[in-house]
This record gives C-alpha cells, sequence and structure tokens, in this order.
C-alpha cells in the first residue's frame, strides 16, 4: 500500500479506496529477476502494471535488428498506462527488468469502473494518459531527427528543461545507456560527444555536463 501510495495517480486515496482497486481476484502481484521480459511487444494489455520495487526498461528493435532504448522508470511508477485504455491495446515495446522487481496488475476494467464513482481519479487517470502520451509523441518526433548530433543536443536541451534551466547538472544514465537511446555503437557516440564538446556545445567533467545553453538552443530551434 505505501509504494501505491506514492504515485502521483493514486496518492490522494484512502486506503479502504486502494484496497478496493487491490481486492478479490482485481489483481495480482509477480516478482521477476533482472533482464526478465514482463511484457513483450504486440501483446494485449488487460491490466494496469504498477512497478512497486525495481526499476525496468522499454525499448524496441527496428528492421535492421537494432535495439533502440524508449526509456527507463524506476518504482514505483507505472507501466504502459498510455495503452491500457485504447480500443487495440496493443503494448509497441517490450518491457524488461534491468534489476530485481516487483509489479502490481490491477485490471482496467476495476479501474474503470472505480473511476466511474470517483470523478477527481478519473481526472487524475486521464491527465497522467496525457502525459504519457505527450512523452511518446515527443520521442516519436525525436527519432525523425536526421543525425546523432541533431539527437544528442535535442536530448541535452530536454535534460536542461528538466533540471529547472540549470546549465550545470549530472548526466542520468550512462555513455552505454546512450548509446541505447540514439541507436549507435559506444564509440560512435563518444566520438560525436567529443566533437561536441570541441565545438563548445558543453565541457564535460566525468558524469556532470556544463552546457553552453545559448549556442545548444540556437542549434536546436534551427531544426525543431
Amino acid at each position: 500500500m505505501n509504494q501505491i501510495s506514492k504515485i502521483p495517480l493514486f496518492k490522494d486515496l484512502t486506503i479502504e479506496e486502494i484496497k478496493s482497486l487491490t481486492s478479490n481476484d482485481s489483481f495480482k502481484t509477480l516478482d521477476y529477476e533482472k533482464d526478465n521480459i514482463i511484457k513483450s511487444r504486440g501483446e494485449k494489455l488487460e491490466h494496469l502494471m504498477v512497478l512497486l520495487y525495481g526499476e525496468v526498461k522499454t525499448q524496441m528493435s527496428d528492421f535492421n535488428g537494432r535495439v533502440i532504448q524508449i526509456e527507463k522508470l524506476k518504482s514505483p511508477t507505472m507501466l504502459a498506462i498510455g495503452f491500457v485504455f485504447q480500443k487495440n491495446n496493443i503494448l509497441p515495446v517490450d518491457i524488461i527488468t534491468t534489476k530485481k522487481s516487483s509489479v502490481l496488475f490491477i485490471k482496467k476494467q476495476t479501474l474503470i469502473e472505480f473511476s466511474c464513482k470517483k470523478e477527481d481519479f478519473l481526472e487524475s487517470l486521464l491527465d497522467h494518459i496525457g502525459s504519457k502520451m505527450n512523452f511518446l509523441s515527443q520521442k516519436l518526433w525525436f527519432t525523425t531527427l536526421k543525425t546523432i548530433k541533431e539527437k544528442i543536443l535535442f536530448y541535452l536541451l530536454q535534460l536542461y528543461n528538466q533540471n529547472n534551466q540549470e546549465n550545470e547538472f549530472e548526466m542520468p544514465v550512462r555513455i552505454e545507456e546512450l548509446s541505447l537511446l540514439f541507436g549507435v555503437t559506444r564509440p560512435s557516440l563518444s566520438r560525436i560527444l567529443l566533437a561536441l564538446e570541441k565545438e563548445d556545445y558543453f565541457k564535460r567533467d566525468g558524469r556532470n555536463i556544463n552546457l553552453n545553453i545559448k549556442k545548444l538552443e540556437e542549434h536546436v530551434y534551427n531544426f525543431v
């Protein structure tokens, strides 16, 4: 219960209301080891998945077999909420654990019935779905950028906005994870990062990065 109440969608619910969502046969909890597949691309979603403990990544493969990482998620959070309530509720990505994890599955119909009784919860649910779909639309646009340079600079600008527009911050992922995000090899990504640093878009010290935000914005807004 404590983990569920930490998730924004559920934080305003009482203990009794949360229990009503996780009672009888309306839910189940499954544990996974590291590198286990929770759900595969192409599966139908009949449950809202809540990551109670652990960490997962979502990824897909292109026609050449190249793996592209969509996002990495830490508990507690919801998984694939943007697709659960669609008529064509087919998962477009693989969901894979990166640590030992525990996932709560709540039946979609249970959530629909609960939403009909509690208007505030319905509004919050729709807001979360909208936010997730906005993220996915940005991710789709991100994949249309033609060069790795453009993708890196756009990604850095996103991090800048996520960090309250602070020029200096710590990179949230390692270079191995970035290479999956951009769909390139680690050596190729390292070369491009070094070239961008020489062009004075940023300075690096380990995982700390200091952006030349004026130059970065000028370049990014030229291809947005």
